[in-house]
């Protein structure tokens, strides 16, 4: 394509003034303040409902029970070692001895080792003879 030139040479006279309106841009600062101070008025106001009385005194400036100023620690396993040394016999008294699980259904709980045996010796049974055991609603 061939370039076509003008014969005339365009004239810049510094920035367009149709793109920048300094009402709109004032107004828009003037708003921006003005939500600004409201906001803040807003936030002093909700902190003023919100202000915790001084210790020891209720509402209406009652006196109340002293609570601690600071929360309580966490609770913390003073012997964790003899702690788990008790809970691991405990579990192993109770996979080393006979109980009831379900007297109503008649489950029962064994040793392990003679669980086994009796595997060995009789097989497991199919699925369809063992019940189903109750289910808990909580």
């Amino acid at each position: 394509m061939a370039e076509m030139h003008s014969a005339t040479t365009p004239t810049y006279h510094g920035h367009e003034r149709r793109d920048f309106n300094i009402r709109v841009v004032a107004l828009f600062a003037l708003s921006m303040a003005v939500v600004l101070g409201g906001s803040l008025a807003l936030m002093a106001w909700v902190f003023g409902l919100l202000q915790v009385t001084p210790a020891g005194y209720g509402p209406q400036g009652a006196p109340i029970a002293a609570t601690p100023s600071h929360p309580l620690g966490p609770r913390l396993q003073t012997a964790p070692r003899q702690e788990l040394q008790e809970m691991l016999r405990a579990e192993n008294a109770q996979l080393q001895s006979y109980g009831w699980v379900d007297r109503s259904l008649g489950i029962v709980r064994m040793p392990i080792d003679r669980a086994m045996a009796r595997v060995v010796e009789q097989g497991l049974p199919s699925w369809h003879e063992i019940p189903a055991p109750p289910e808990e609603r909580q």
